[in-house]
């Protein structure tokens, strides 16, 4: 067993990342009722700590990312100095980037489907068009241009939720650190011309990147290469590629007119805001995939990795968190910027009373269980492969199948079991001084009637349980 590094309020697990800058970990906390949460923390290389530019340029990020609220946004709750170290605290999305989605799509020879890359980009769109339109806490407008949309900056969670990160160059109206007009930033594959060109850039840029990204969902290619970064920045500002229904004929016309639009060399001719293209995205979608929802995309990303998210598991299982910790959590110096009772206070390196000495990595809700998904709306191909769930009985389950510390009893689907023996019924309940009618008797056999916890594995539409809880490994 292998113990937990404390960091501020933190206890830092694997690192899951490493830059040239930061290096990024799974790290666990507790909230105010001793329970567990897990977070991401991005710690700052030791050799840039004393670099008064880029820490700012990181307390620049962690502000901005901390104004915007959305569900398709990864929350950042603080960015902290402690014992001489500095460190962002965001949200932690259980899952993979779309980098890692895309190489694996490359090893497989196999583009990711229409309808997930058009899900995906609708997502990123509708999360740009909350970054696009954020105000400060006063109601003045941010301006906030991301500027560096790139698949390695698009996570999509094992549950199927898809969020946008990483601000780190983001520009808006609050930034103290000023990016000069010719100085080129971000990654040159999946930039908008003018900012290839060191242009001064607008919210356009951005869902051109966005683009990029749909263009590479969709034929496993960036929409421009070149041997070397010179001509790459040529081929970017001539926004000149090749029609994606030449390489992938499969790519429905609609869908690859949408992305055309976005790629569009000159900014007026593109889509003019991030949430008209999330319509035209959520249009396409209810067309050519009616009933869609992230379920689909959760089991799509989980076949994909599933023998990663095994391995995940069992890594964290090695750590074990010490309830002897540190007083010191460190100073945030963003909090002035994230409003009255900020997320973060809650958080606590302690764990509750009546947790053992030491915690083990898997002691909380596991990071991959997705018992909130909606199994609603199921079609034939993405059940191909689910052992027919309407087929089957709790007792063909085999043992392997109830995977420790993934499962959720709270959050378990019940069943009713009928043919209760007459000796175990309860006595019909009804009012002091009144007969029991048939809709006491009713009430009174419901509350009575034996519960069975069923696995979110084997939880169907016509089993007596809800229809949500369950998702594949």
């Amino acid at each position: 067993m292998r113990k937990a590094q404390q960091l501020g309020r933190y206890h830092l697990f694997d690192r899951i990342a490493y830059g040239g800058m930061a290096e990024i970990f799974r790290a666990k906390t507790f909230d105010a009722r001793g329970h567990a949460q897990w977070v991401a923390i991005k710690r700052v290389l030791s050799h840039l700590v004393e670099d008064d530019e880029f820490i700012q340029m990181l307390v620049d990020e962690a502000k901005i990312a901390s104004q915007v609220r959305h569900p398709n946004i990864a929350r950042v709750y603080e960015f902290t100095q402690a014992r001489g170290e500095y460190f962002i605290a965001m949200e932690h999305v259980d899952g993979k980037d779309l980098r890692a989605i895309l190489e694996r799509c490359r090893q497989n020879k196999v583009p990711l489907p229409p309808h997930h890359a058009a899900y995906v980009a609708a997502e990123i769109a509708a999360a740009l068009s909350a970054v696009h339109n954020a105000e400060q806490h006063d109601g003045t407008p941010l301006h906030i241009i991301h500027r560096d949309v790139s698949p390695s900056n698009v996570i999509c969670a094992y549950s199927g939720e898809v969020k946008l990160c990483d601000f780190g160059i983001a520009k808006a109206s609050l930034s103290r650190v000023k990016t000069q007009t010719g100085v080129i930033k971000g990654k040159v594959k999946y930039m908008s011309p003018e900012q290839a060109l060191g242009h001064k850039l607008d919210h356009r840029s951005d869902i051109f990147s966005l683009g990029a990204c749909l263009y590479e969902m969709l034929t496993r290619l960036p929409p421009f290469t070149a041997v070397n970064e010179m001509d790459l920045l040529f081929r970017v500002r001539d926004a000149v590629y090749r029609p994606i229904r030449a390489i992938v004929p499969e790519v429905p016309q609609e869908l690859a007119h949408i992305c055309d639009v976005c790629l569009r060399r000159r900014p007026e001719e593109r889509y003019q805001t991030a949430g008209e293209l999330a319509a035209d995205l959520n249009a396409f979608l209810e067309r050519y995939r009616p009933g869609y929802s992230r379920t689909h995309l959760s089991r799509h990303v989980r076949r994909l990795f599933a023998d990663d998210i095994e391995a995940e598991l069992r890594e964290l299982e090695a750590y074990v968190v010490s309830r002897n910790v540190d007083d010191d959590v460190g100073e945030n110096l963003i909090a002035p910027s994230l409003g009255p009772n900020p997320e973060y206070e809650d958080f606590s390196p302690y764990p509750s009373d009546s947790t053992p000495e030491l915690l083990s990595g898997d002691e909380s809700a596991v990071l991959s269980a997705d018992t909130d998904i909606d199994m609603a709306g199921e079609d034939t191909q993405d059940l191909e492969d689910l052992d027919d769930l309407e087929d089957t009985n709790v007792g063909d389950i085999p043992e392997d199948a109830f995977h420790p510390g993934e499962f959720d009893i709270h959050q378990a689907d019940t069943l009713i079991i009928e043919g209760r023996p007459a000796s175990l019924e309860p006595e019909p309940l009804a009012a002091e001084g009144h007969r029991a009618g048939p809709a006491d008797r009713q009430r009174s056999e419901l509350h009575g009637a034996n519960t069975m916890i069923l696995h979110p594995y084997v939880a169907g539409p016509d089993k007596g349980g809800s229809s949500g809880g369950g998702g594949e490994r």
